[in-house]
C-alpha cells in the first residue's frame, strides 16, 4: 500500500484495488446521464401534442420546460452537499427510483397546472443524479481513468440535449406524448437498477453534518478562484444554446424555423461527443486550466469567424455544421477541465458543494443564452453568432483569470507535499 502519483485531480492515498471498476462504471454512468438529463429536453418535441390535450395554447405549455429547469436547478444545490453527506451512491439511487415516479406522475395529468406540478418534482428527483455522480468519480474512479470518466460523463449529458428531443419526436409519433414519459420512467428504473447493483459504493468518508451541510456553498463562493471557474461554466453552455437559438431564428432558410433540420444539425455533433472521452492521452498533456480556455478560445474563433462571414457563410450547411461540431467539441473538453479544476481545489467534504454550484451555473448560463439570442436576433445572423463568440471569449479569460498566479503548494486535500496546483 502506498502513495498514488499525481494526476490532474490531485494524489489519492488509498489502495488500489479499493477503486471501483472504471470501465463498467463509466458506461453506467453516461448512459444514465443520457437517460436522466434527458427527461429536461423530453419535453421539446411534443409542446404541439400537450397542447391539444389540455387545451392551451402551445405557447403556454413551454412552461412546463421552464419549470423543469428551475426545480432542476434548486435540486443541484441540494443534491451536491447530500452527496458529501450520505454518500454518491445512496443520492444516485434514491435520486433516480424518484426521477423515475414523478417521471411516470408526469404522463397522468389533464391539466397543464398538474403537469407543471408534475414536471417541477422530476426536475428536482433528476437533478440528484449529475452532482452525485461527479462526487463518485471523485472519490472511486481510478485516478489514471478519471479523466476518461469526466469527458464520457459531460458528453453524455451534452449527448442528450441531441438524442433525447428526437427519440421523444419518435416516440410520441408512434403511441402519443404520455407514452415518452411511460418509457422515460422504465429507463430510469433500469438505471436505478443499475447503479444500485453494478455500481459498488464509495468508500467511507468524514464529512460535515448538521448546521454545515449547506454552509459549505457559502464557504466555496468565497473563494474567488471557484466563482471565476463557476462564471465560465455559465458561458460554454450558455454559448451553445445561444448559438442553436440564432441559427433556430435567423439562420440559413433551410434550417430557420425547421424543427427537423435543427435536430439533424445536432445529431450531427454526436461523433465529436463520442470522439473527445477518448482523448484523454493527448489532453492531459495540457493542465485543465490551459486545455479548456485553449478549447474555449478556439471555439471563439469559429464561431466568430462564422458571424463575420455573414451571409456567405451562413448560407452554407457545411460551414455551418462544422463550425457547430468544433464548439460541441470545445464545450466537452471544457467542461470536464472545468470539473478538474474545481476538484483539485476543494477539500473531499466540499466536492459534492463544488459540484453542485458548477451544474447550478452551467444551467443558468444555458438558460440565458435564448434570451441572449433572442435579445440580438434583430440585427441578423452574424451579430447573433459573434456575440455568442464573445460569450465564448469570456469563458476563456475567466479560466485564466482563476489560474492566474497559481503555484506549487502543499495540496490541502491530501496532505502531499509535492502536490502542484493543476491551474498553471
Amino acid at each position: 500500500m502506498g502513495l498514488q502519483p499525481n494526476t490532474d485531480i490531485g494524489p489519492i492515498n488509498v489502495v488500489r484495488d479499493r477503486y471501483a471498476p472504471s470501465g463498467r462504471v463509466i458506461v453506467i454512468l453516461t448512459v444514465t446521464a443520457i437517460t436522466a438529463v434527458g427527461q429536461m429536453y423530453s419535453v421539446l418535441a411534443l409542446l404541439p401534442q400537450m397542447a391539444a390535450t389540455f387545451g392551451v395554447d402551445p405557447a403556454h405549455v413551454t412552461a412546463t420546460s421552464t419549470v423543469f429547469g428551475v426545480a432542476y436547478a434548486l435540486g443541484f444545490l441540494a443534491a451536491g452537499p447530500l452527496a458529501s453527506r450520505f454518500g454518491p451512491h445512496t443520492v444516485m439511487t434514491v435520486g433516480l427510483f424518484a426521477a423515475a415516479v414523478t417521471t411516470l406522475l408526469a404522463a397522468l395529468p389533464s391539466t397543464l397546472l398538474l403537469e407543471l406540478i408534475a414536471r417541477a418534482g422530476q426536475g428536482c428527483a433528476a437533478a440528484a443524479f449529475a452532482p452525485a455522480a461527479f462526487t463518485y468519480i471523485a472519490e472511486s474512479i481510478d485516478p489514471r481513468h478519471r479523466l476518461l470518466a469526466l469527458s464520457c460523463l459531460t458528453s453524455g449529458f451534452l449527448a442528450a440535449a441531441a438524442v433525447v428531443p428526437v427519440a421523444a419526436q419518435m416516440i410520441a409519433a408512434a403511441a402519443g406524448w404520455r407514452a415518452v414519459f411511460v418509457v422515460g420512467a422504465g429507463a430510469l428504473v433500469v438505471a436505478t437498477v443499475a447503479v444500485a447493483a453494478l455500481v459498488p459504493r464509495a468508500r467511507p468518508r468524514d464529512h460535515p453534518g448538521g448546521t454545515r451541510l449547506f454552509g459549505v456553498l457559502v464557504t466555496i463562493l468565497g473563494r474567488w478562484r471557484l466563482v471565476a471557474l463557476f462564471g465560465a461554466a455559465a458561458t460554454f453552455l450558455g454559448a451553445y444554446v445561444s448559438v442553436f437559438t440564432t441559427i433556430s431564428l435567423v439562420g440559413p432558410p433551410s434550417i430557420a424555423g425547421n424543427p427537423e433540420a435543427l435536430q439533424v444539425l445536432r445529431l450531427a455533433t454526436v461523433p465529436a461527443l463520442l470522439v473527445i472521452p477518448f482523448l484523454g492521452r493527448v489532453l492531459r498533456r495540457c493542465r485543465p486550466a490551459r486545455r479548456g480556455a485553449a478549447a474555449m478560445g478556439v471555439a471563439a474563433m469559429g464561431v466568430a469567424a462564422m458571424g463575420a462571414g455573414g451571409s456567405v457563410l451562413s448560407g452554407s450547411l457545411v460551414a455551418l455544421s462544422i463550425t457547430v461540431l468544433v464548439l460541441v467539441a470545445a464545450i466537452a473538453i471544457t467542461a470536464s477541465a472545468i470539473v478538474e479544476s474545481l476538484l483539485a481545489q476543494v477539500h473531499p467534504e466540499e466536492t459534492g458543494g463544488a459540484t453542485a454550484l458548477y451544474g447550478s451555473f452551467t444551467f443558468l448560463g444555458a438558460s440565458a443564452g435564448p434570451a441572449l439570442a433572442s435579445g440580438v436576433s434583430p440585427w441578423g445572423f452574424g451579430i447573433g453568432m459573434l456575440t455568442a463568440a464573445i460569450w465564448l471569449a469570456i469563458g476563456a479569460g475567466l479560466i485564466l483569470f482563476s489560474a492566474a498566479g497559481t503555484v506549487a503548494r502543499r495540496s490541502v486535500q491530501h496532505d502531499t507535499d509535492d502536490a502542484v496546483s493543476p491551474l498553471r
